[in-house]
């Protein structure tokens, strides 16, 4: 930050009952009203055009009233502290009031030589403009004046300032910059990073940051994701967090006010979004998104953010998706999250390449765990309808899902927070849980579950069977299908022929067997499941536990 110092002597304003004196061994003639302030002071170049203008015959102090000075009572005594070569302090805090009163009160270089205006010029070309956080600042004072926005020998050059230094290179920023992100550190950090302006630039006031984003966007010489970091930080500091805000409302009452002023920076934000894929993540788009529900922005507003966030619905979290209720914070908006799924799920019915049909397909499979996980959440509602979950549940096609152990979770949950559910809405929910698509874990626990159906139990049970290892052959059919054929032909009439040719005998009749054996296993197999099918039909009223016996 630049200062430049004015004057030589010695501070000698002093306060009195509300008046403002300096010491001085000549009585004051001239006494000077600002608000609830006054200033008693001599006639000197500072205010010799008003005094000219006013007949004063008498030895009286001349009154006047100066209650519309920009800047008030702090930069009027500014310019008379220079009348009186008192040091003064001047730099991007106090500028703009300084020749804002200075010129209200023409202090031009046809008064006198080397006056206040002509000082508060060169400084603001020499220092102010060269610097980073000078201009930014001068811009900030700019806002807190009445009319003074509008005034391009200020405003203009200390945006053009501005820009130019945000369209430099980062290796060849030399000048400071705020740069406060979470775990970043200059010490370890010795480049400068890309987003390093953002922060500075988020400070101003809404009119002015949105012209600096659009100047710099018209340039294309950054990139639209840089342009979307700075749209982040800007609401950031200037929205509010509705999860904060909704855990205050009870104590403060929002007012009219600040509600306008937050729909409309949202708004604001919204418009200047570039158009380009992720330059904005979907997570902040989400937050914008309870932000627009939390202080009632406009439908178009919201179905521009649904339409968006809809696009990179994968790169959300489950807590993203908690979207609160204006009118009950303990609640969520379903509906708005139908939507944003919605929009995603639009991008699928459009004719794509290979190439990226596959890294769709990858998206897809991650919404689905962030979806069923955001099942298992609202699932934990007492007065979620059964429809209306089962219809969030089938909003998926089939082919989202690889694994349904999240679903199932889900529909637990559900289940175990609405006990009242009828039997006919058991088997809606447990239909849309496939058996084959649990993993062992999840079917184990399913199997032992009291809440789900026995149809779905018994189902589970069939995959738990036919996923089993296959059951070790006993030792005597190992050893009949081992047995060598021995092609030896023994001498007729021994004891060793006869005894090969009754082992051979039983070995061949042992095969027979067992073969018959094979077969009636395999149709009673089949009959016991056809059975089994038969007594779940008769059984399906009653909640006695089946065995399976093999």
């Amino acid at each position: 930050m630049k200062y430049m110092k004015l004057g030589t002597k010695p501070d000698t304003f002093y306060t009195e009952e509300a008046v403002r004196s300096v010491l001085s061994d000549v009585p004051a003639d001239l006494i000077i009203h600002i608000n609830s302030t006054k200033f008693l002071l001599h006639k000197c170049g500072l205010l010799q055009r008003f005094c000219s203008s006013i007949d004063n015959n008498s030895d009286q102090p001349i009154s006047i009233a100066l209650h519309d000075v920009p800047g008030g009572e702090e930069a009027f005594e500014l310019c008379a502290k220079f009348c009186y070569g008192i040091t003064i302090s001047l730099s991007a805090h106090n500028f703009v009031q300084a020749i804002s009163a200075a010129r209200f009160l023409q202090m031009t270089e046809s008064v006198a030589k080397g006056n206040f205006i002509m000082k508060l010029e060169s400084f603001f070309e020499s220092f102010i403009l060269h610097g980073w956080k000078d201009p930014i600042v001068t811009l900030q004072s700019v806002g807190k004046l009445s009319g003074w926005l509008d005034n391009p020998k200020i405003v203009q050059p200390c945006m053009d300032s501005i820009i130019e230094k945000i369209l430099t290179h980062p290796s060849k920023v030399a000048w400071s910059y705020t740069y406060t992100r979470p775990g970043y550190s200059k010490k370890d950090h010795h480049s400068v990073p890309k987003d390093w302006w953002t922060e500075d630039v988020s400070e101003l006031d809404l009119d002015l940051f949105r012209s600096i984003i659009s100047t710099v966007r018209a340039t294309r010489k950054l990139p639209a994701a840089l342009l979307g970091e700075a749209l982040h930080v800007y609401a950031c500091k200037h929205l509010p967090d509705p999860m904060e805000a909704h855990q205050a409302q009870s104590s403060t009452a929002r007012s009219e006010e600040t509600l306008a002023k937050h729909k409309r920076v949202l708004e604001s934000i919204v418009s200047m979004i570039p158009s380009e894929p992720g330059s904005v993540s979907g997570r902040f788009l989400l937050r914008l998104l309870k932000v627009a529900n939390y202080i009632g922005a406009s439908p178009s507003t919201k179905a521009e953010l649904v339409r968006r966030s809809g696009r990179q619905l994968d790169e959300a979290t489950t807590s993203d998706l908690l979207i609160p209720l204006p009118s009950n914070p303990q609640e969520y908006d379903i509906g708005a999250v139908e939507a944003v799924l919605e929009n995603f799920l639009l991008q699928f019915r459009r004719p794509m390449p290979p190439q990226e049909s596959e890294r769709m397909l990858e998206s897809m499979a991650r919404v689905a765990k962030i979806f069923d996980s955001y099942l298992q959440v609202i699932a934990q509602n007492s007065e979620l309808p059964v429809s209306k979950f089962a219809d969030l549940a089938e909003s998926l096609p089939d082919m989202a899902r690889q694994e349904h152990d999240e679903l199932y979770q889900a529909i637990d949950t559900y289940l175990k927070e609405h006990p009242d559910v009828s039997k006919a809405e058991r088997k809606r929910l447990c239909q849309l849980i496939d058996s084959q698509k649990l993993s062992p874990e999840a079917r184990a626990h399913a199997i032992a579950n009291d809440r789900l159906p026995l149809r779905t139990i018994v189902q589970l049970l069939f995959v738990e069977q036919e996923r089993a290892p296959p059951v070790q052959p006993s030792t005597e059919i190992s050893d009949a299908r081992g047995a060598p054929d021995d092609r030896r032909r023994p001498r007729q009439g021994s004891d060793d022929g006869l005894r090969h040719r009754g082992e051979s005998v039983q070995g061949g009749r042992a095969k027979s067997v067992e073969m018959r054996r094979m077969g009636r296993s395999s149709s009673e197999s089949r009959m016991a499941k056809k059975k089994e099918l038969v007594v779940v039909e008769k059984a399906e009223g009653s909640r006695n536990k089946i065995r399976i016996h093999q």
